[in-house]
């Protein structure tokens, strides 16, 4: 997650939860936590958390994003199946480790994809700024 995209977040908390404090130097930290993890697995997870509780604070977001990841992953692999063998040689350990990692990221998330901030801020309905859009 970019910065940019944690203000965004912070944002869309703050309007899930109008009652949890959150200031000018929230989403610097929330971003020093949460910068890793992709801006919508973000939003679903505290969307979720709000829906069961009052405030949401970054490890809830985390722990929610890891739960639905795992899910994922069994749902592409099924209930007490492994993943594939990847196809790397294993005495390779960081070409192994590669396809490992590609494997998972996959499966977690087949469509993820990054979407340009223009993107996300014309989903709110507020006009985009300038410099934004360029």
């Amino acid at each position: 997650m970019t910065p940019d995209e944690t203000v965004v977040l912070t944002r869309y908390v703050r309007a899930l939860c109008p009652q949890q404090k959150l200031d000018a130097y929230t989403p610097d930290a929330w971003h020093d936590v949460l910068g890793p993890y992709d801006l919508g697995d973000a939003r679903q997870a505290a969307a979720t958390v709000a829906g069961r509780q009052p405030f949401v604070s970054p490890a809830e977001i985390i722990a929610e994003i890891r739960r639905a990841r795992a899910g994922r992953i069994r749902h592409v692999h099924g209930p007490g199946q492994s993943p594939e063998v990847p196809d790397a040689d294993p005495d390779d350990v960081r070409a192994y480790l590669a396809a490992l990692r590609a494997q998972r990221t996959r499966a977690a998330d087949p469509t993820a994809r990054r979407r340009p901030l223009h993107e996300l801020l014309t989903c709110t309905g507020r006009p985009v700024p300038k410099e934004v859009t360029h």
